[in-house]
């Protein structure tokens, strides 16, 4: 078998492992990052809660993370039609928006784990600094920030007629590929969730010892392990599109005619891109899986509120009852304290 024949299907494979499974994240990720904003926000026992604050955050910033980026991704292997090779205004807006909305992301999961360390504490001071109105005030620093830093992102951006949309000034060039892929979207968001993560999960094994609450004990404990997983779950998915980019950079560029390298490149980096995204698309499936209180809560959530909502809504349309019920504040329900 020639060399081409082997590129040209590892090729195909490329491009119909990229479609199906950018679709089934596409798809998965929009419905769990909306559950996971319909129960955080609805449930009572997370209300005015600043961990459950930073986890609302961050599943708007993967849904709309999954919604900007999948759906052309897939139609460009689908159909070969790139929307970021027409035209030059969608090719700096949306490299801009999709290199701020992950530093949200992997931001929002930083922030978690840090609050999570801190809302556990057994110093009452350190505690005192993990608060809903500080939440507010990071997330606007946040979003100040990498706002801000998305700037030269849509300057730079550029597009050549050989070669596509990308950054071609040298200097630029390092700082993205090496400052924004490398330490910002890798290594500094996975070093700073995990270890505060870890620190966040032996305070917890310490805290029967305090005089806290058992309602408050049984939360602390349950988002202290989904946190912990969420943060796990952050390091094996990105850390495979970080390796590579890495061996990408410090390898010389690849000659066109040696074209198995090349398409086991794009494979590689095919299926280490989807591992990236999928890190947006599974954080609500990651929740059900690790801890049983959730999928009680959503279980509930579902079958009491949203689903008892549609059947009415089905059975009597938007016709106004005139009888006279208690008020409805939306998802305001909550389990007995059980364990995990």
């Amino acid at each position: 078998m020639s060399s081409s024949t082997v590129a040209q299907a590892i090729v195909s494979a490329t491009q119909k492992y990229t479609i199906s499974v950018y679709f089934v994240v596409l798809i998965g990720g929009v419905i769990g990052n909306l559950f996971n904003i319909v129960i955080f926000s609805g449930l009572k026992i997370f209300r005015r809660n600043q961990c459950a604050f930073y986890l609302i955050f961050g599943s708007i910033a993967d849904f709309l993370l999954l919604i900007i980026v999948l759906p052309f991704r897939i139609t460009q292997f689908a159909f070969g039609y790139d929307p970021t090779l027409l035209s030059l205004a969608w090719c700096k807006i949306r490299f801009g928006v999709v290199s701020m909305l992950s530093l949200l992301s992997f931001t929002a999961v930083c922030f978690t784990a840090i609050d999570q360390y801190l809302s556990t504490h057994y110093l009452p001071q350190v505690r005192q600094l993990s608060s809903l109105k500080m939440a507010r005030r990071l997330v606007c620093i946040a979003l100040i920030t990498w706002s801000l830093h998305s700037i030269p992102i849509c300057i730079f951006f550029e597009i050549q007629p050989t070669l596509g949309c990308d950054v071609y000034n040298l200097g630029f060039s390092r700082y993205f590929s090496f400052v924004h892929f490398c330490v910002l979207s890798g290594i500094l968001p996975i070093t700073t969730s995990g270890c505060s993560a870890m620190l966040a999960y032996l305070n917890v094994r310490r805290i029967i010892r305090r005089q806290v609450p058992l309602v408050q004990r049984k939360l602390d404990r349950q988002l202290t392990t989904m946190i912990l997983t969420r943060v796990a779950f952050l390091l094996f998915m990105t850390s495979p599109f970080v390796i590579f980019r890495i061996y990408q950079l410090n390898q010389p560029a690849t000659s066109s005619t040696d074209r198995v390298k090349v398409a086991v490149e794009k494979l590689v980096l095919s299926i280490t891109t989807s591992l990236f995204y999928t890190n947006s698309g599974g954080t609500f499936y990651v929740f059900l899986l690790v801890s049983n209180r959730f999928r009680q809560q959503v279980k509930r959530a579902v079958t009491k509120n949203i689903w008892k909502k549609i059947s009415d809504f089905v059975r009597h349309g938007n016709t106004i009852q005139n009888q006279v019920a208690p008020a409805s504040d939306g998802i305001d329900i909550d389990l007995e304290p059980q364990s995990h």
